[in-house]
């Protein structure tokens, strides 16, 4: 071996599947302070190219001196000369799963482009040790099942990224938390309870606060807000031991909602998006789809316009009262019970494969729609362990790297959809399956 003796712990991961990675990317998120992720196969060949435009990084010449191909034999990592960015192997050596959904490129010019809206197949880029100077090339691409067996996925591994954390975005108004006070309210719904005893509290509290039960704000041109009252309430947030695929950050904490508020009835649509801020951001348009490809400074933006142009209070649900408003007096993975089947939301088992106007699935006992799946939904909160103890009105923390998604969307299998489930999310990810839901401070 000219390189030296290989040592096994250098060599590249291998034989790791699209799905395999995201659970690495998941674990290694909750070890560290976050942020990890897969690369776009755009942030993929920007990277490999580093400001050449010829075949290679090297140049248009193949030269086995410098990449490690139709060998046969993965090496020591950083093993040949690195490119302009300092980048080592990117030609070669082992296949680079990219997070992109496999597909045809866009005509004309695109921005932070994040792959097709659906599909089965993820792309990957770099080629192995195992293949020649045709798949090396800086733009070659080629694509497997995302769940690819072992037999699939000889020399197969993927390479990190982490976006740079931006701009701190000041956070809006959420009603201060009392961590010692309980409050005292007849109209404190104690889950679980069912949905004829959600909709009698809901009637009452809106006859007592003198408004409706669904709150609609004309936002022009026909576009309505629908804002659904959810009552104040005492649940368990997080899962239960016995929860496929339940996660490490889900443990079940007892949480009072001491504040009544508004919960938007459907996703954010784009129409809706577009009313307030002139533009939409949503990579397949219509109207009535949820808005989507917005970051959590995004709607942030959104929120600060939507406050300027009505009576204000608009804000992001804080993480405690998506998920109590989500479960809704239920204590099951769902609000529809312990399973999901295709007819009750848009997730990844469907054969839908992207999104679906808002509303197009049964609503839960409050009357809110689409909590699980069709898009990810922000939360304000920065991501952070829970308490152990009872808590009232929990915020997360004061500062942090990550904010919080819910709900999952059409894109991710139905255990990762369930009212219990969080994802860490920096502030400015964007992607073509998360969006907002509004809630409102009354």
């Amino acid at each position: 071996n000219p390189l030296g003796p290989i040592r096994p712990n250098r060599v590249p991961t291998t034989d790791i599947s699209w799905k395999a990675s995201q659970e690495f990317i998941e674990k290694l998120n909750e070890k560290t302070s976050g942020g990890y992720r897969l690369p776009t196969e755009a942030e993929w060949e920007y990277a490999c190219r580093a400001g050449t435009t010829t075949a290679f990084s090297f140049g248009s010449t193949f030269d086995k001196n410098l990449f490690n191909g139709d060998t046969n034999i993965p090496r020591q990592v950083g093993s040949y000369k690195s490119n302009a960015f300092g980048l080592y192997d990117m030609h070669g050596n082992v296949w680079e799963w990219c997070n992109d959904l496999y597909g045809p490129y866009s005509i004309g010019s695109v921005e932070d482009p994040a792959g097709a809206l659906n599909g089965t197949n993820r792309v990957l880029r770099g080629s192995s040790c195992q293949h020649d100077k045709n798949l090396l090339r800086s733009a070659s691409r080629n694509n497997l099942f995302f769940a690819a067996t072992p037999e699939m996925l000889y020399y197969t591994g993927f390479r990190l990224v982490r976006t740079v954390d931006a701009k701190t975005v000041i956070a809006p108004t959420i009603p201060s938390p009392n961590l010692t006070v309980m409050p005292t309210t007849s109209n404190l719904l104690v889950s679980p309870f069912t949905e004829a005893k959600a909709k009698e509290v809901q009637k009452e509290l809106a006859k007592s606060f003198q408004k409706e039960v669904v709150e609609k704000v004309n936002l022009g041109n026909g576009v309505s807000l629908d804002m659904v009252l959810i009552p104040a309430g005492k649940f368990m947030m997080g899962s239960r031991m016995q929860e496929l695929e339940r996660q490490q950050n889900e443990n079940q904490h007892l949480v009072t909602i001491s504040k009544p508020f508004f919960l938007s009835k459907f996703e954010v649509s784009q129409d809706q998006w577009q009313m307030v801020m002139g533009n939409n951001p949503s990579f397949l348009k219509n109207p009535k789809h949820p808005c989507s490809n917005v970051s959590w400074e995004d709607c942030q933006e959104f929120i600060k316009k939507l406050n300027a142009s009505t009576k204000g209070g608009y804000r992001l649900p804080t993480e405690a009262e998506w998920e109590f408003a989500c479960k809704s007096g239920t204590d099951t993975d769902y609000y529809f019970g312990e399973t999901l089947i295709m007819s009750n939301a848009n997730y990844l088992a469907t054969t839908v494969g992207t999104l679906k106007p808002v509303g197009s699935y049964k609503p839960n006992a409050f009357g809110l729609y689409d909590m699980h799946g069709n898009v990810a939904e922000f939360c304000n909160d920065w991501l952070a362990s829970y308490s152990n103890q009872p808590v009232i009105d929990p915020q997360g923390p004061s500062s942090g790297l990550n904010r919080v998604i819910r709900g999952g969307s059409f894109n991710y299998p139905m255990y990762n959809v369930r009212s219990s489930r969080r994802y860490p999310i920096l502030p400015t990810y964007k992607n073509y399956d998360i969006g907002i839901r509004l809630a409102k401070t009354i």
